[in-house]
């Protein structure tokens, strides 16, 4: 039985592998890094608030640490939160403010970056498409959450052009029907 991080270094080119995973634990991925360039870790789950982050173990997020120490970590979530029903979005300040005052206890050199939800549009009592009711409002919580951990900030929801941009971008083939979603060519945009 393994137990822990564990981290294997070969070298030369590889072709394939095969991993074989039997038993019960937690699987968090593989690492398939080159020797160069910039590295990137995704801990992605689709549909999720983010909330899994506060519930790695410490010890676990320590070992990380060794195996794969980080220059900056990306906080990006929101975007299945928001809601037009919701305005107070402090629970939710909580649960990721657990997740990064662990990540700076356990990874001390590095920056930290909340990265704003994104617009996500919803047609209005008028027939037009706006922001969703709760988008600014959780952007607003996000903002005070990196405001209050001391880390940076950045207001992806202004940068895609505020208001109605899920639209704009929409009618430029840059996102999805459901105006939630960017596609690649919005990404690149």
């Amino acid at each position: 039985s393994v137990s822990g991080v564990q981290a294997e270094r070969f070298t030369g080119p590889i072709n394939s592998f095969t991993l074989t995973a039997s038993g019960s634990g937690r699987f968090y991925g593989v690492a398939l890094d080159g020797t160069q360039g910039v590295s990137v870790d995704n801990f992605s789950s689709r549909g999720s608030a983010g909330y899994f982050l506060a519930n790695i173990p410490e010890e676990t997020m320590r070992q990380f640490a060794q195996v794969r120490p980080y220059d900056l970590i990306v906080i990006h979530y929101g975007l299945n939160v928001a809601n037009a029903k919701q305005t107070n979005y402090s629970g939710f300040n909580n649960q990721i403010g657990k997740a990064i005052r662990k990540m700076k206890a356990c990874y001390p050199n590095a920056s930290i970056l909340v990265v704003s939800i994104s617009d996500r549009d919803q047609r209005g009592s008028d027939g037009q498409l706006h922001t969703m009711r709760g988008v600014t409002e959780l952007r607003d919580y996000q903002r005070k959450l990196a405001n209050d951990e001391h880390i940076a900030f950045w207001n992806l929801y202004d940068a895609m052009g505020g208001d109605g941009a899920m639209a704009r971008m929409k009618e430029n083939k840059q996102a999805n029907l459901d105006y939630t979603h960017i596609n690649f060519a919005g990404g690149k945009h």
